[in-house]
């Protein structure tokens, strides 16, 4: 190809461009299909500069061109009909976005979040209602993330760092012909910077709050000029806790409360039968406070146990390219990555949220008493009246057995890529990857020092995945074409212990050992095709043919055992057609309708074996219009799409279903509101499970982003997301009922910000930044009913700033920047029990308001 050489020598993807020369000599024709009425081309055709000359300035104040390979060859973003939101390299310094969960902030209907406590490790990453928060192997994640177009398999250890990226491409919608596997909602694509010998770098040291340090670095040189490349990049984490644990009879000491821990409450240890309270004894005395909550630190001492939210981390890359020759090179890449933390903060926003008519509470209050010396329901003694402090201790103060505070992630990858120019026109390139992990995770379900719903997890993950792509094009450059075929097998394991004490109360559910296996295998191929029927009209078609086998063994001891395997798989056909129009080298229409799926599987939590019941997967069609649009001579880029998503199947989450026996009498799940006659918890809702089912729906919405330059050095961007669920049955005693107000992601979304680089004459230049992001309400909880108002995150606006200096004269800068610059406090999420696991609400505070200072040098 002309452009081979070129476009390794600077380092960039090895892909078929596109012919612009071509492009450009088309769009000089005039064509009959340009008299089509469009009513957006004509409102904005106005908007194209008079003239083709610019002047110095006015060239400044164009908006950069960015490339991206989302169809696996060099296309501007403004020339590729997706719904693409592309970040490079310095809009993410420039936003201080530094790991993978900070970018769904300014991206139009994605709701990435942070891990909540009780997935700790895992992040929340949706994409126009379809994503996973859940960590456990049973499901499989809505949204594909790509890091070098290698798929990460799991959910778990996705927040990644985002250090020495070239771009993070958001791909937005179905990508099943191209991505395949899981990218029903879309994919996120990672794009590392490659080695050129440029025998240069950058060093960066952070300084902030919380005792926050970190330090980033990476450098290029050649190893043999011309021909082989070395990058190596490295990071350095270290960030204190923003919530502290506490020792609750400590804090009820400090209060002047010591008889809420047992003390001085008048009760011992002895009583008639487990039902009846024990007799009083004297206030005081040694019958009565011996037979207290355990104290771990003195009141002096300021009550602290430990803190969650810290983090350390340190992670490194070495990637190697070599070119051959114009037509041939190859790459290999190496990473690995040690994180640990404590787990995510969690607050026990309350004890009890309203309960639905005929639901018990399996806390037993009187066993609780007789184990742990306190006579209590969970009331507001639990609750500390501080979001950023917790009771929960991961653990059984009264035995001394506490499950490890910590999350961990340890994992490397090592990557091979071949790319060779077959002829001129042709190109293949060969991915091949393996990936392994190991970690672990705890969850503290009630936020209280009882060890009524605690869980601890290791976990471990194997991947191998290998990937051809012909890319080429006929026809005088009029067919570009590109054929594949993916291979993907994965081994998983998640063992680790469950203590589920509240129904062991009843005798109902013992602490268990858990031991599961998971396999799954996958291969497909693919066909994608772009057809030029003129110089501004173009076709769009895509196939792809998946086969996926899974398999599932669970092994809970002798709580539960599978003898053999649970299995699941598919074997289908997806397909995309499009259409794009330009009406000219600024402004592009394109329509497109695709299909995709996710893998089905089978019930993650089942109590008795009979719950070991198949869920199918998710199947839609989806249905895109958008614009692009680069006006006023390049100074403002708007991007819109709207979309229509119709769901023949789609998770509806938790259908309500319920066990009405005990477990030496294992029954099919209810799904009527109260348990019937003759059951064990006959007129209750007996203890609830959540019971995966799939139902049509149709989901749809519209997006919007734009950047605007009007004066020299000045810049605005803005983005606005609006989705919409409706779920097709109404009936809300039928089983696949979702409730409308039970939303699936915030029905909005939006960011801002304005950007002014300030002359210093001599000095150099300053630059300060502010950034606005908006989230409207979110709702948790069952979604067969209306959310109550515990189980609603109200809407919220964060604001983040930051100031950048560079000198005219020397290559390093110095940042001063502050998240949450109005200290706004909100949950990013919120989690309940329900009444089985006693009806409390937790959610995970925000982080507050935090300032630190970045000093960066290049070389």
């Amino acid at each position: 190809m002309e452009k081979g050489s070129s476009a390794r020598a600077a380092g960039s993807d090895h892909t078929i461009n596109i012919n612009k020369s071509r492009r450009k000599a088309r769009m000089a024709h005039c064509i009959p299909l340009a008299k089509v009425s469009f009513a957006v081309g004509a409102v904005l055709g106005a908007a194209l500069p008079a003239s083709a000359q610019e002047s110095e300035a006015a060239a400044e104040r164009q908006i950069d061109e960015i490339v991206v390979t989302a169809r696996y060859r060099e296309e501007s973003l403004q020339d590729t009909p997706l719904a693409i939101t592309a970040l490079t390299a310095d809009a993410l310094e420039a936003r201080g976005f530094n790991e993978l969960q900070d970018i769904g902030a300014s991206v139009p209907n994605a709701y990435i979040r942070p891990a909540h406590a009780a997935y700790a490790g895992a992040p929340t990453i949706q994409i126009r209602g379809v994503g996973q928060q859940d960590l456990l192997f049973a499901f499989e994640p809505g949204v594909g993330v790509y890091i070098d177009d290698v798929y990460h398999g799991t959910l778990f250890g996705s927040s990644f760092d985002l250090m020495d990226i070239e771009r993070v491409e958001v791909l937005r919608g179905p990508q099943g012909t191209l991505f395949g596997k899981n990218s029903l909602g879309g994919a996120i694509r990672v794009v590392s910077k490659k080695p050129s010998g440029s025998r240069g770098g950058f060093i960066e040291a952070t300084y902030g709050d919380l005792d926050r340090l970190e330090f980033k670095g990476s450098y290029d040189l050649p190893l043999i000029e011309d021909r082989l490349f070395m990058r190596v990049t490295g990071v350095s984490k270290h960030r204190d806790g923003y919530q502290d644990v506490l020792d609750f009879t400590c804090q009820m000491i400090a209060n002047g409360t010591p008889e809420l821990a047992g003390i001085g409450d008048g009760l011992g240890a002895d009583g008639p039968d487990a039902d009846t309270l024990p007799d009083p004894v004297p206030v005081g005395s040694p019958e009565d406070n011996a037979f207290s909550f355990p104290q771990y630190v003195p009141a002096g001492q300021g009550c602290k146990l430990g803190e969650r939210g810290a983090e350390r981390l340190a992670a490194g890359r070495l990637m190697l390219r070599f070119v051959g020759n114009e037509r041939f090179e190859a790459s290999i890449a190496a990473d690995y990555t040690d994180d640990e933390q404590t787990p995510p903060p969690s607050y026990l926003v309350y004890p009890q949220i309203p309960l639905a008519p005929g639901s018990i509470t399996t806390y037993n209050a009187n066993a609780i008493y007789r184990t742990y010396g306190i006579r209590t329901d969970i009331d507001d003694r639990f609750v500390t009246g501080n979001p950023y402090a917790t009771y929960g201790t991961f653990g059984d103060p009264f035995t001394g057995r506490f499950l490890p505070a910590v999350v961990k992630f340890e994992g490397w990858g090592v990557q091979g890529t071949i790319d060779y120019d077959l002829t001129d026109r042709t190109h293949a390139r060969l991915i091949t990857a393996y990936r392994e992990y190991d970690g672990q995770t705890v969850r503290d379900d009630d936020e209280t020092p009882f060890p009524i719903n605690n869980i601890f997890y290791v976990i471990g993950h194997e991947q191998f995945s290998a990937e051809l792509q012909l890319t080429g094009s006929l026809i005088d450059d009029r067919l570009e074409w590109t054929l594949g075929a993916f291979y993907y097998t994965a081994d998983q394991v998640q063992a680790g212990e469950v203590q589920l004490g509240d129904l062991a109360f009843l005798n109902i559910v013992p602490h268990f050992q858990q031991n599961d296996v998971f396999d799954t295998e996958n291969t497909s191929a693919f066909a994608h095709a772009v057809f030029h029927v003129t110089d501004r009209l173009s076709l769009t078609a895509g196939l792809r043919y998946t086969d996926e086998s899974k398999s599932y063994g669970f092994d809970h001891g002798v709580f539960l055992r599978i003898d053999e395997p649970a299995k699941a798989g598919l074997s289908r056909v997806d397909w995309k057609a499009g259409v794009d129009y330009r009406f000219n080298d600024a402004m592009m229409v394109y329509g497109q309708v695709s299909t995709g799926f996710r893998s089905p599987g089978f019930q993650p939590r089942p109590f008795t074996p009979i719950q070991l019941l198949p869920f199918d997967g998710e199947e839609l069609t989806a249905y895109e219009l958008g614009f692009k649009g680069d006006l006023f001579d390049r100074r403002l880029r708007l991007n819109t799409a709207a979309f229509y998503s119709d769901y023949s199947k789609r998770f509806v989450g938790g259908a309500g279903a319920r066990q009405c026996s005990a477990p030496t009498e294992p029954s099919d799940p209810v799904f009527d509101p109260i348990c019937p006659p003759g059951t064990f918890f006959e007129g209750t809702t007996g203890i609830s499970w959540p019971l995966q089912v799939v139902a049509p729906a149709e989901v749809y919405g519209f997006e919007a982003e734009l950047t605007y330059r009007p004066i020299d050095r000045l810049t605005l961007n803005a983005t606005a997301g609006y989705i919409r669920f409706e779920g097709e049955i109404d009936d809300p005693t039928q089983q696949g009922y979702r409730h409308p107000d039970a939303l699936v992601q915030p029905e909005w979304n939006a960011s801002g910000g304005i950007q002014y680089a300030i002359p210093l004459g001599s000095a150099g230049m300053l630059t300060p930044r502010l950034d606005w992001f908006y989230q409207s309400k979110m709702t948790f909880g069952a979604v067969t009913r209306a959310p109550l108002p515990e189980e609603t995150i109200p809407g919220y606006s964060v604001f983040n700033g930051r100031v950048t200096f560079e000198p005219q004269e020397g290559d390093w800068s110095v940042a001063f920047s502050v998240t949450n610059l109005t200290d706004k406090f909100y949950y990013y999420n919120l989690f309940g029990n329900g009444p089985t696991f006693g009806g409390g609400q937790k959610g995970t505070p925000s982080r507050p308001r935090e300032w630190a200072i970045t000093f960066q040098r290049r070389f």
